[in-house]
């Protein structure tokens, strides 16, 4: 995102999948039935896409339904023909507000990242998306206008409700459906401008609980919160919304639990350039109780060179991180980067192909003050709980890191300022750009070959049980380019398994016909040339001969 007014990156991704007969793989700690969590896009460089060979020349574009507000590639040696987009929503639709807690009539603006409800009833229905505008110029007084949102688009009728807003929130990035299905929505400020007077004691930004119905997750369900004494919040009032403190105040952005059910995230700070208060640092939360985010051990990724390998997770006061957990970090000497954004892993709808499937992924826009080259897609192998170890895994204006094809514009210049991150099915990383200004471009990074074999066609074959370890993308390429020059793409994510049972229904055609199991959901945030007005984006790939897509799951 970018670190003005109200800017962040938000790019939604969505896949979304045939009639889903996912069987329930286990039970959480609040009874909540969990379906298999997947997508079924396959978005891999050359063999899925023909990439692009240069970013867009910002010829602008306008807002409506009809709208194509990014460049898209032709299809690859293996298909599909070509890729297609629509307008799922835009800034201008009309929102039914869900009072109390959703009171607004409206859309804010700057839409930012995106998640669907990935288990529980009617899984793949809604998408959720945060909202980055600033608190209320007054956020006591309830007629001030402004305040963070996070408003729900149902894919069946194409309504959008207002899930949520507050005066005193403000910059919600980051968001994430949880493995108790709830959703998180993070605050993105280093310095709250609109103080939660519940939490009186934190300095930043916080992150938020929503506890969502488990019949109709449009909408809130008071009943489901806990109220637990000590948590770092005065909040006595069950209205399904709570405070987080224990996960750290500081200005957080991406999201996303492990296998373990640990919380990753980031500081979106400056830390290379060294100052007091600033870490720029990775961090994981462990809760005390597993499923229980009100209390748990929040720490920092650390290693003796400070940037990369075999490291530890150091552990921060329980008490100073709820003040600003980024300062906390910097006072204990934690790596530092320069502005952390998105994280990634493959507990969300992708697949992770490397390190056993349990890697995460950070998005780093720039490089350090130092002279050091950070800008690109930071991996982190958490494999061993307490032995973490970091790595380069996709570097700026390169494909393969250190091999760019010869010749290949795409591969060897152009991939820079990395911002919002999602898995596809076969462990493709997306990685959207927040350079500003110039074109701003969606990558695919394909992860290296788990296997220096052929299979028994003489085809070089993956290892998706467990890839291979600490090893570079093997190529990035570039997929979409966005039109508007002043706006950037934000929230990728992609889609469910199983959407289309919904989006099947939905009143516009367009809709009904590309959001399905291979769609990309993202944003157009900030847009100003020619409209001003954000839009919800659903990509996805074609087959001119509608007759030859009989809906089948093609993944074996």
């Amino acid at each position: 995102m970018r670190l003005r007014s109200g800017a962040t990156t938000a790019l939604a991704v969505g896949l979304l999948g045939v009639a889903a007969t996912a069987a329930v793989a286990d039970r959480d700690d609040d009874g909540q039935n969990r379906q298999a969590i997947d997508t079924r896009a396959d978005y891999t460089p050359f063999e899925r896409f023909t990439p692009l060979a240069e970013s867009s020349n910002c010829p602008g574009e306008g807002s409506g339904k009809q709208a194509n507000p990014y460049n898209l590639p032709a299809g690859g040696t293996e298909g599909p023909d070509r890729y297609d987009q629509a307008i799922v929503f835009e800034e201008s639709d009309p929102v039914t507000p869900q009072p109390p807690q959703g009171s607004q009539p409206f859309a804010e603006d700057l839409f930012d990242m995106n998640t669907q409800n990935e288990f529980g009833k009617d899984a793949g229905r809604y998408v959720f998306r945060t909202h980055e505008v600033g608190a209320a110029t007054e956020p006591s007084d309830p007629q001030s206008v402004g305040g963070s949102q996070v408003t729900v688009t149902d894919l069946k009728t194409g309504e959008t409700k207002n899930l949520a807003d507050r005066n005193d929130w403000e910059r919600f990035d980051g968001i994430v459906w949880t493995p108790q299905g709830t959703i998180l929505a993070a605050e993105e400020t280093s310095a709250a401008s609109g103080r939660d007077p519940q939490v009186t004691q934190a300095n930043a930004g916080l992150v938020y609980e929503l506890f969502v119905d488990k019949d109709d997750p449009s909408r809130l369900d008071p009943s489901r919160e806990r109220i637990t004494p000590g948590d770092g919040t005065t909040d006595t009032v069950r209205d399904g919304i709570r405070a987080r403190p224990a996960l750290g105040s500081k200005s957080h952005e991406g999201m996303r639990f492990d296998k373990r059910g640990f919380l990753y995230g980031i500081a979106e700070t400056r830390g290379e350039n060294q100052t007091a208060t600033q870490s720029g640092g990775i961090f994981r939360f462990v809760p005390d109780r597993k499923g229980d985010l009100s209390r748990g051990q929040l720490s920092a990724y650390d290693s003796p060179n400070r940037k990369d390998g075999a490291g530890r997770w150091q552990d921060l006061d329980r008490t100073a991180v709820q003040v600003d957990a980024d300062a906390e970090a910097a006072r204990r000497d934690v790596n530092r980067y320069q502005r952390p954004e998105d994280v990634e892993t493959g507990e969300s709808t992708g697949k992770d192909k490397n390190n056993g499937g349990q890697t995460l992924y950070v998005g780093i826009t720039e490089d350090g003050s130092d002279g050091s080259s950070e800008e690109g897609a930071f991996a982190i192998d958490v494999r061993q709980k307490d032995r973490p170890f970091g790595y380069r895994y996709v570097g700026k204006q390169t494909g393969t890191i250190a091999n760019p094809r010869p010749g290949n514009a795409s591969e060897a210049t152009g991939f820079n300022t990395p911002d919002n991150l999602a898995l596809d099915r076969k462990g493709n990383l997306a990685i959207a750009e927040d350079g500003g200004g110039n074109g701003d471009d969606v990558f695919i990074a394909a992860p290296p070959r788990g296997s220096d074999d052929d299979d028994d066609n003489g085809k070089r074959r993956d290892d998706d049980d467990n890839g291979k370890r600490r090893e570079p993308a093997r190529t990035v390429q570039r997929f979409a380019s966005i039109r508007d020059c002043a706006a950037e793409g934000t929230g990728i994510y992609f889609a469910l398994k199983g959407t289309e049972r919904f989006s099947r229904s939905h009143p516009n055609p367009e809709v009904r016909k590309l959001v399905n199991g291979e769609t990309l959901f993202v944003n157009r945030q900030h847009a100003g040339q020619t409209s001003p007005v954000d839009q919800l984006v659903a990509i996805a790939p074609v087959e001119d001969d509608e007759n030859d897509d009989d809906g089948e799951d093609d993944d074996g």
